[in-house]
């Protein structure tokens, strides 16, 4: 696999000593976006500029009324080293697949570190990421924190299983309009789950450790019941709760804040404890064996 990690930071560094509001957006785009054009293309075409828009990421962000903000953001990563931590991480879950190369389909991946607005995700913990698409990868930061920092290979590793698994004979269903409930745990449980075997335990995301244990068997029970149901605008009720799917007109299910998550990866570690896989090998598992196999629901 080849990664072509985009350099942000020389990136950012010009765009905060650039002047020019135009000369700012012409290198946006072109050292930011354009490299991630075919992505955009996936979600409709237009201007990529205008997509990165959507997603909170602008050339305006670094405006000279933002630079002391922004440039605070981004000596925090910096001084973390986070942007060779990502780099190197990507290559190293890439050797926790070497026995399953020969099934990925892909053999070039785009990765970024990029700075993002997420205040329209409050309860994400400052960090984010995103590589369902096979051949890209984001792992994005707002606010860096010494917390969040520390998670930078983990965020990082849990997109590029996303990545692998998708563009693979895996066992993970990537379509998203068909994708049920339990589907969508074990694909997440697998993702937090690469992270965790690579980094530790306590390098796992806000989304499974800020999960309310009293709340686990009534959470258990809703689920178990709604295994089956499929199509994201239903299923997303259920992976990211009720509160942040209201955000986007979710209809409310009675699922806790990113309770797919949680329970995912408690379903795929007591999966993998049980079978004694990997996670790259579970990832080649049907999810129907991995969710009877665990005997999470029993």
């Amino acid at each position: 696999m080849h990664f072509n990690v985009i350099d942000t930071y020389s990136t950012y560094q010009k765009l905060l000593a650039e002047e020019d509001a135009a000369a700012r957006e012409k290198l946006f785009r072109a050292e930011l976006v354009e490299p991630f054009a075919g992505l955009t293309r996936i979600f409709g075409g237009g201007d990529p500029l205008a997509l990165f828009a959507q997603w909170n990421m602008k050339p305006e962000a670094f405006a000279p009324q933002n630079r002391e903000v922004m440039r605070a953001r981004l000596d925090a990563l910096q001084s973390a080293n986070a942007f060779d931590r990502a780099a190197q991480s990507l290559e190293r879950g890439w050797a926790a697949f070497e026995p399953y190369h020969d099934r990925i389909r892909h053999d070039a991946i785009t990765f970024a570190l990029l700075l993002c607005d997420l205040g329209a995700m409050p309860m994400a913990g400052g960090y984010s990421g995103f590589g369902a698409i096979p051949g890209w990868i984001m792992t994005i930061y707002d606010t860096p924190t010494p917390d969040n920092l520390k998670r930078v290979e983990a965020c990082t590793v849990h997109e590029l299983h996303h990545n692998l698994a998708a563009g693979s004979d895996s066992g993970v269903n990537f379509n998203m309009m068909a994708i049920t409930v339990g589907e969508y745990m074990v694909m997440e449980g697998l993702a937090e789950s690469f992270s965790a075997e690579l980094y530790g335990e306590d390098s796992i995301g806000p989304w499974v450790t800020n999960f309310d244990e009293s709340q686990l068997d009534e959470t258990r029970a809703l689920f178990k019941n709604a295994i089956s149901v499929s199509g994201f605008n239903a299923v997303r009720s259920y992976i990211f709760g009720d509160e942040i799917a209201a955000l986007s007109g979710g209809a409310r299910v009675g699922a806790p804040r990113y309770a797919g998550y949680a329970l995912g990866y408690k379903l795929v570690q007591a999966y993998l404890k049980r079978a004694g896989k990997s996670v790259a090998e579970a990832t080649y598992t049907p999810t129907a064996e991995i969710i009877a196999g665990s005997h999470f629901f029993d």
